[in-house]
């Protein structure tokens, strides 16, 4: 009590706060030392609740904003050879299904994971399908790597016409996958071929362009420049 009164009398009273405030306690009173002010367990959990919340809520804006961004970016290259371009609001999920390799092993695009993917749905019997194919036999040539891959699914009811035409073209930079089940199309939401999608190297779809495109034009590598620059 006595040390009380010294501090008051030392120091003098807030009008807003009580004299303990500004007074220590006495250390005989105490095992340990105490913080002047504490928080209350609960309140401080809410608080770290809150700020925890709220970095959750930046990120999703960072990454919404990085979303619409590169959708309105590689909207620009929609026009001439590419003016099918197509960046979908809700695109399909990547499919899980699997396909064949021309020994029959059974493979899926998850396979192909932390790469740039270009999937390529085609057919023998689909004129402007084998149109493209030496075409994107090249772009494999050229521009396959550890970060980007072409893959051509046939969805011939037989893989050994697909093969025929792989030997007859000289396609040698293209592994030759094949789809038994002609599933591939309906998995990704399309009612025609030639189509080609791309995938980013987490499996989501970036863009489309339905029918045949010619992968050596200038147009297309500007594209290709911007979606590898990016992923």
């Amino acid at each position: 009590m006595d040390t009380l009164i010294a501090c008051i009398m030392s120091e003098g009273l807030s009008e807003n706060l009580p004299p303990h405030i500004f007074c220590p306690l006495d250390k005989s009173v105490m095992s340990k030392p105490q913080n002047s002010y504490s928080v209350p367990k609960k309140s401080a959990l809410a608080i770290r609740l809150m700020l925890l919340i709220a970095v959750i809520a930046c990120v999703f804006v960072i990454v919404q904003s990085c979303s619409i961004e590169q959708s309105s970016s590689l909207q620009r290259f929609a026009k001439g050879g590419l003016k099918k371009l197509q960046v979908l609001d809700t695109p399909p999920v990547q499919p899980k299904m699997t396909f064949k390799t021309i020994d029959g092993t059974n493979i899926s695009l998850k396979d192909f994971r932390g790469k740039t993917v270009l999937l390529n749905v085609w057919a023998t019997w689909c004129v402007p399908c084998v149109a493209e194919i030496p075409s994107l036999n090249t772009l494999q040539a050229e521009r396959g790597s550890d970060n980007f891959v072409v893959i051509t699914i046939s969805m011939d009811r037989h893989i050994d016409d697909a093969k025929a035409f792989f030997d007859k073209a000289n396609i040698n930079a293209l592994t030759l996958y094949h789809d038994p089940t002609y599933g591939i199309s309906a998995k990704v939401g399309v009612e025609g071929i030639p189509i080609s999608i791309f995938y980013s190297p987490s499996g989501k779809e970036i863009a489309r362009i339905p029918g045949d495109v010619d992968w050596q034009s200038a147009q297309t590598n500007a594209l290709l420049n911007s979606l590898l620059n990016t992923h």
